[in-house]
């Protein structure tokens, strides 16, 4: 699986991952989906046939989407917990490539998922993101959910 990388350390979503994740987005009745971190488009690409917002700079974006499908800046990391945290009044359906830590280093925050509903955790082996030392997993929510969460390993 081939990643570019800049020299700032961004790490773009490879195309399998992005595909998956948008296989993850329920069949019914999602039209709009805002990606609010594109990077270089990657996910953007996987979410052709879908009404797609992805904005240069997400804090300008307002309104209700179907979904959102993203892979957030993980430096600085609060970043992207702000953004998840912000979405989640964007849209009933959220689809997240987020580092593990998002559900292991603040009680807060895991409630906060928890609670907006967490239907899937999908554990990605390190070598999705070559020479990156973050842990990732890709979180599957629903508001609303309130079943037991599943816990997946992608094999890559």
């Amino acid at each position: 699986m081939v990643m570019s990388q800049k020299r700032t350390n961004d790490f773009q979503t490879p195309p399998t991952i992005c595909n998956y994740m948008v296989s993850l987005l329920p069949p019914e009745t999602i039209v709009s989906v805002l990606e609010p971190t594109p990077g270089q488009g990657n996910l953007v690409r996987a979410l052709a046939g879908y009404q797609v917002t992805a904005p240069a700079e997400f804090w300008d974006v307002s309104g209700r989407f179907d979904a959102v499908v993203m892979n957030p800046p993980f430096t600085p990391m609060t970043q992207g917990y702000r953004i998840l945290s912000a979405v989640m009044e964007m849209s009933d359906v959220i689809i997240a490539l987020m580092p593990w830590l998002t559900l292991i280093n603040s009680k807060h925050r895991t409630r906060q998922i928890c609670t907006f509903g967490l239907r899937e955790v999908i554990h990605l082996p390190r070598e999705v993101f070559p020479g990156s030392r973050v842990q990732t997993c890709i979180l599957n929510m629903r508001r609303g959910f309130r079943g037991k969460t599943g816990f997946f390993a992608l094999d890559k």
